[in-house]
């Protein structure tokens, strides 16, 4: 995500106890020298950035409504290294080593949770986190979702507890996954009342289960850590669920409701459907024009570039290649992150490059915000209050 110079030795700083100490020191004592603006409260968004080169990865949080990064930690380096964010917390991962570490967003706090050994071991697992939030106790749980080299899929949870001594293990899942789920992609899941539900894997060419359509959803109860044994029909209308559709979807949490989000590219929309509490009703909230959320959409190229061969000149060509490529360039997905206070819906956009905008449903008016960094992306969002570090 854009933003100041990072600060940074010439040596990477592995992800031990005194390194995320000084870099949770660092996030408490930064300024928050503006939080939220025009009125709409606090909120903020949980960023990180890969730098391939340097093997190190950067997380920011930054306000909503201006674009500033208001707490950071740089550099960050261990083989493996995963990070996500749910609720208030920041989880720091490493599966090859066991290393576990939480980050209170708002006050900067670690908590070291010394692991069991995962059951997920072995060179050709692949593995997905997410951190939700059991709201009838307030307890946060970390929900690990791996595969095998063959497709299964097994998951296991541990219990996240601040200022606990280490000993936590994790505990295999009371059942398995109903369906397989993609777990590797954030897009793909949301957490709304401790409940965690995700798709099914986004490749196309992907093994389907019997009855599994582009748009079924599988769900994940935190507070019981059982896989719910039935599926949930998607929002699509039955000409749309096609395996092709499958990547246009995604999952979002906003305003306490799970929503599911549908590129019609052949439309130029964005659908937002809206599962009503407790039924298994959708209902369409939002059909955004796609040029209003996302850039590049404003016109398409003429003609094909082929076309445009068949009645010769090279400049054309050439211009009619430019075109081409800055079509192909345009941004291709707009994921909703949160309703911030003033109505607005803050949306990631994603691309050749990205960056965070306010959408205003009501007007189609999008701000932006903040431009996401090459090897950027977005963790989570957090709507609470910063403790405020002392003053340089």
């Amino acid at each position: 995500m854009a933003a100041p110079p990072r600060n940074r030795t010439t040596e990477k700083a592995h992800v031990d106890d005194e390194a995320l100490q000084r870099y949770c020191g660092a996030w408490r004592d930064m300024q928050c020298s503006r939080r939220g603006g025009g009125g709409g409260g606090d909120a903020f968004v949980v960023g990180a950035v890969y730098h391939i080169a340097e093997d190190l990865t950067d997380i920011t949080l930054m306000d909503a409504y201006s674009g500033e990064v208001v707490r950071r930690m740089d550099g960050l380096s261990r083989p493996g290294l995963r990070v996500c964010a749910g609720g208030d917390m920041i989880c720091v991962v490493s599966p090859g080593d066991g290393l576990l570490r939480v980050v209170d967003v708002a006050t900067g706090d670690l908590t070291d949770l010394s692991m069991g050994c995962s059951a997920a071991t072995g060179r050709n697992v692949s593995s997905g986190y997410t951190l939700g939030k059991v709201p009838a106790t307030g307890e946060h749980k970390l929900l690990h979702v791996y595969a095998a080299a063959n497709g299964s899929q097994s998951s296991e949870v541990l219990t996240i507890t601040t200022g606990a001594g280490g000993g936590c293990q994790w505990r295999a899942t009371r059942s398995h996954p109903p369906m397989r789920i993609e777990h590797g992609i954030s897009r793909s899941s949301a957490t709304v009342g401790g409940v965690v539900h995700f798709l099914s894997p986004a490749t196309t060419s992907a093994p389907r289960d019997r009855g599994v359509e582009c748009d079924t959803i599988a769900a994940f109860d935190l507070a019981t850590e059982q896989w719910r044994p039935v599926l949930m029909d998607g929002p699509l209308p039955a000409d749309q669920r096609h395996r092709g559709q499958r990547p246009n979807l995604s999952l979002a949490a906003l305003g306490g409701r799970l929503v599911a989000v549908h590129h019609d590219y052949p439309g130029r929309t964005i659908n937002l459907w809206s599962l009503t509490p407790n039924t298994t009703t959708w209902t369409k909230l939002h059909s955004l024009p796609i040029k209003n959320v996302l850039r590049g959409w404003e016109e398409e190229p003429t003609s094909h570039p082929a076309a445009e061969a068949k009645r010769g000149g090279r400049s054309k060509k050439r211009k009619k290649k430019k075109e081409e490529v800055r079509w192909l360039c345009r941004e291709k997905v707009a994921q909703p992150l949160a309703m911030v206070g003033d109505g607005r819906m803050a949306v990631w956009a994603r691309g050749c490059e990205g960056a965070v905008r306010l959408h205003d449903p009501r007007t189609g008016a999008c701000e932006e915000v903040a431009q996401v960094e090459k090897g950027g992306c977005v963790l989570g969002f957090y709507s609470g209050a910063l403790a405020q570090g002392e003053e340089f």
